[in-house]
């Protein structure tokens, strides 16, 4: 009984054309980290290329972060953060494309953290987001939805004496 619910069930939800394999934007955030040089996580020795094992995202992360310095590590974590909380707000996950949350996570890290950037917002879209056709409009409007998700759900600040 269960087993013939669950296949009408996905039979029904294919048939409605959801896509139930989603890619999550902490990869795509992840590969624009590592191009943009700053961290060398994925430096292998001999004795680990004979195993099969292959990291989750998680074991990477956390190899990236202790090869990294403080200010790369905190734009990772900040990215991470902001990846996780777009995740939260149904407006930016259904809207917007994984590799533009990705890429507008990760610019939002940089911003906050007060990085100089040695290039602009719209040479930072070409250069890292043109493979995925990713407009400077739709890094803005993840940062922007961002944001706005940040302002809604505001907690409220409480004086101690």
């Amino acid at each position: 009984m269960r087993t013939s619910l669950v296949n009408c069930e996905l039979l029904l939800v294919r048939a409605l054309g959801f896509d139930l394999e989603v890619e999550l934007p902490f990869a795509y955030c992840l590969n624009v980290l590592r191009g943009l040089g700053s961290i060398r996580y994925f430096a292998a020795d001999q004795s680990k290329k004979t195993k099969r094992h292959i990291p989750g995202q998680k074991e990477i992360w956390k190899r990236m972060e202790n090869d990294m310095e403080p200010e790369m590590s905190t734009i990772a974590r900040l990215a991470w953060v902001y990846v996780w909380d777009s995740l939260c707000s149904p407006r930016i996950a259904l809207t917007h494309s994984t590799p533009g949350i990705g890429l507008g996570c990760l610019y939002l890290a940089l911003r906050t953290s007060e990085t100089e950037m040695p290039m602009s917002m719209n040479e930072y879209v070409d250069m890292w987001g043109a493979s995925e056709n990713i407009s400077v409009q739709a890094v803005r409007d993840v940062v922007t939805d961002l944001l706005e998700f940040y302002d809604h759900y505001t907690i409220p600040q409480t004086k101690f004496t």
